[in-house]
């Protein structure tokens, strides 16, 4: 298999990752110590689960690792919705791109689960 950093699941994860390290430290103190951290480690276990997913030979425990990711991915959607929800992006749009990045990662994972089913 490809070398992680080069999938496309990893590049955008990491984008993600560095996105949200940019923008928690504007967060409110009262948010950026409990919800900011809790984003910032769903995205840093998405990266290590990925990579693990790369180097795993055995296509059931590859499967348990996608499906890790994917439920990682969802709980990071829900901390995004909530800090929106609280004010902590500034900009309308912030949420929006954040979405749809995640979301696009959430494809990913359903694309990658599928194709280690068909083995």
């Amino acid at each position: 298999m490809s070398h992680y950093s080069q999938l496309p699941i990893y590049t955008d994860t990491f984008f993600v990752l560095k996105d949200l390290y940019e923008r928690v430290p504007k967060f409110a103190k009262q948010y950026k110590y409990l919800l900011g951290e809790k984003m910032l480690d769903c995205c840093i276990k998405n990266v290590l689960l990925i990579t693990k997913i790369s180097q795993e030979k055995d296509n059931e425990k590859r499967i348990a690792y996608v499906l890790k990711v994917e439920e990682n991915i969802n709980i990071l959607l829900i901390y995004v919705r909530l800090a929106n929800e609280l004010n902590q992006f500034g900009k309308e749009n912030v949420y929006f791109y954040l979405s749809e990045k995640i979301l696009n990662i959430l494809n990913q994972t359903e694309n990658w689960k599928k194709s280690l089913q068909k083995k």
